[in-house]
């Protein structure tokens, strides 16, 4: 029975990181020849489709996207759903938040770019540590406009498809985030889904999960869900090992409370090829 792969790319599929190259050359081997053998691979990931799409250039071969944490899907070079925000509902959880917590960046993901909020830089030590972590990133850049402008015409257009608040670095805006996602979680489960790592929040509509993704793409496809093998490293990839507990894989260097959920753990990505050959 042919197989479908599902996998995260930043601390998956790009671990470890080789920031010229993107991808690992034993990763990247075994993903052509599990496709050439007549499987499916679906990039699942909260990156958005430009990026996306050099990954698939990267890859050379038919690869579908289910990105923004399913906010949208694409197979066979058709976009087959589209989810945005409510109109406002952005706007409205920076509002709440800010009476409690400072935010240090805000970025948003929309159907067309991605966009931050520079304002939210509030001193010189984040806007220029901003621009070196970009340069920083290698292969793993992903271009955001730094026009104020432009960022609130993204957030109130109503075509933006995720979006990322960082709470500072290290261990007080971890705590910070950790703190907000339980606000967020409380007062606005029924609009937004919400995930935690590290400083950042991710924020998707509600909805749309990795997990929901894979459903929706599976029966969009009419494939067996016990054909499915999931892989992932953080927070917004529990959803998808609690659906597909069965094949999933978490890789070993995750924190504990992801990797708890993954029935498997791996050390290396490509080591997925020896669990395929024994099924």
């Amino acid at each position: 029975m042919k197989k479908v792969l599902a996998t995260d790319l930043d601390g998956t599929l790009f671990y470890p990181k080789h920031k010229f190259r993107m991808i690992n050359p034993q990763s990247l081997a075994f993903l052509r020849k599990f496709i050439d053998d007549g499987n499916r691979l679906v990039l699942v990931s909260g990156r958005n489709r430009r990026y996306c799409n050099r990954v698939v250039k990267k890859i050379k071969r038919d690869v579908d996207i289910i990105g923004c944490n399913s906010s949208y899907i694409v197979s066979n070079n058709e976009l087959i759903k589209s989810t945005c925000f409510e109109p406002g509902i952005l706007t409205e959880i920076i509002e709440q938040l800010r009476k409690e917590f400072t935010i240090r960046g805000f970025l948003v993901m929309a159907d067309d770019d991605n966009y931050i909020c520079t304002k939210s830089f509030d001193s010189l030590f984040y806007t220029i540590g901003y621009q070196f972590w970009y340069l920083s990133q290698g292969a793993y850049r992903e271009r955001f406009h730094l026009k104020n402008k432009k960022f609130y015409n993204a957030l109130n257009n109503g075509h933006v498809y995720k979006a990322m608040l960082m709470f500072g670095i290290g261990e007080d805006g971890c705590n910070k985030a950790s703190e907000a996602n339980k606000v967020i979680r409380e007062k606005y489960s029924d609009k937004v889904e919400a995930s935690w790592s590290k400083e950042m929040i991710e924020l998707s509509p509600v909805g749309c999960s990795k997990a929901e993704g894979l459903k929706y793409y599976l029966n969009y496809h009419k494939i067996n869900p016990e054909d499915i093998i999931v892989v992932g490293d953080s927070g917004n990839d529990i959803s998808m090992f609690n659906e597909f507990y069965e094949n999933s894989f978490c890789m070993a260097q995750a924190p504990l409370s992801v990797s708890k959920y993954a029935k498997n753990i791996i050390e290396n990505f490509w080591d997925l090829e020896k669990f395929i050959e024994r099924k």
